[in-house]
């Protein structure tokens, strides 16, 4: 507020109201304020994609900036490798040799890496234990 960065301000105030959104108290743990402000991240991505398809790329820029404010309060994401590594980790671990066992695969490697991209533990864990 002190530095009257407007944009700045607008984007803090929208990451305090979609917290809140979730749990009005405001009594969460870390862990869960991290998954809230990263799924906000993950819609500003798709969001800057559909921007740039229908041709908007006033609005694309807008939310790309936006984007980068967010991402200076997240944990830096996990590199594809570490992902993997962690995959192949959590599979030894819970001796899991079919995709039947998928499901126990995936909540465990996500509550272990809070920061992985979903879609990219999917196709780990489908790779692996195919």
């Amino acid at each position: 507020m002190k530095e009257r960065d407007a944009e700045r301000l607008s984007v803090l105030r929208m990451m305090k109201s979609t917290v809140l959104y979730v749990n009005a108290r405001g009594d969460l743990p870390d862990a869960e304020i991290v998954k809230i402000l990263t799924k906000y991240g993950k819609d500003l991505k798709e969001s800057i994609e559909e921007f740039t398809k229908v041709g908007k790329l006033e609005e694309a820029g807008k939310t790309k900036a936006e984007l980068a404010i967010v991402s200076e309060y997240l944990p830096p994401e996990l590199s594809p490798e570490e992902i993997k590594a962690s995959v192949q980790q959590v599979i030894a671990e819970l001796g899991a040799t079919s995709l039947k066992e998928m499901g126990g695969v995936m909540k465990a490697v996500m509550s272990k890496c809070p920061g992985a991209d979903g879609k990219l533990v999917n196709q780990f864990v489908r790779e692996i234990l195919k």
